[in-house]
């Protein structure tokens, strides 16, 4: 039995093969012994972790306590009535915030320095995933997966969450209210972004047949800037106005660029989608907006 905690949010609705889709009403991750009531109702023995407090960069930097509490809270409850109700593999999902600033996001990097400090609560948030994994493995015995998602995106992405739907939105803003089109930064920031439905299919492939217990990245290991992706967007949405980047208004770093040489090794016949495919069919769910 697979229960997915957040499983209304935007990686939850993704995931087709959970028996079990959890929301806060009726798991209240911040109530241990709701949960652990939860999870004995339902008789689980795999948990995919979703859930958590969210808040876009500036949320983040501006709650630092508060988004960090919260997520603890949630986190810890998440692992102790797990182990109380019987679950046999847990399934966190972190995030490479928690690596160091580096050109070269590794999985080995992962304790290498602090994280980067524009998100250095969420960096801190899922490094505890790692810490509580690697507890909960030691000394219970549970089978504790953590697949570290670089950028994704897709259908259904928080309009505020996310480099790509930011860019849409944004996009779409633009055509539908005949305006100039202004994006911050000067289109040079580079990142590596992977399609949900991607991230969905190697989760499913680490439940079923990965064996170990390290993180590993999920990227898709393509580079691509800002500029590229307003120009697919452009396309995309026929827009006809000016295109102003603004470079006056720079947020996180130029460039986090990560490695899925140990998803690859694992995987070597996986196929990325592109992202002008990726792009196309978020753009769609976005759309019903403005149409």
């Amino acid at each position: 039995m697979i229960g997915v905690t957040g499983g209304d949010g935007f990686v939850g609705s993704h995931i087709n093969f959970a028996d079990k889709k959890l929301g806060k009403k009726e798991c209240p991750l911040n109530d241990l012994y709701k949960t652990i009531d939860c999870f004995k109702k339902h008789n689980f023995d795999t948990i995919i972790h979703c859930a958590a407090k969210q808040k876009n960069y500036h949320g983040m930097n501006k709650f630092q306590a508060d988004h960090y509490y919260d997520n603890a809270v949630i986190n810890l409850n998440l692992f102790k009535a797990s182990q109380i109700s019987g679950v046999n593999t847990i399934i966190t999902l972190s995030s490479i915030n928690a690596i160091p600033n580096s050109n070269n996001l590794f999985e080995d990097n992962l304790w290498i320095g602090e994280p980067d400090s524009n998100c250095y609560t969420d960096g801190h948030k899922n490094r505890m995933l790692h810490i509580l994994a690697k507890a909960y493995n030691n000394q219970y015995g549970i089978r504790c997966l953590t697949p570290m998602l670089s950028n994704t995106y897709g259908p259904n992405s928080k309009i505020d969450n996310g480099v790509i739907p930011i860019l849409i939105d944004k996009c779409l803003n633009s055509k539908y209210n005949d305006t100039d089109l202004i994006i911050s930064g000067d289109g040079s920031a580079e990142r590596d972004f992977i399609y949900i439905k991607d991230v969905i299919k190697i989760i499913k492939w680490m439940i079923e047949q990965y064996h170990g217990n390290e993180p590993i990245i999920l990227s898709s290991g393509s580079i691509t800037n800002v500029k590229e992706i307003v120009d697919i967007i452009v396309d995309e949405i026929n827009f006809k106005g000016r295109v102003i980047y603004d470079d006056k208004q720079t947020i996180g770093q130029n460039s986090k660029i990560c490695s899925n040489q140990k998803l690859l090794g694992l995987l070597p016949k996986f196929k990325f989608t592109k992202i002008e495919d990726g792009i196309r069919q978020t753009i769609q769910t976005m759309r019903k907006k403005y149409v």
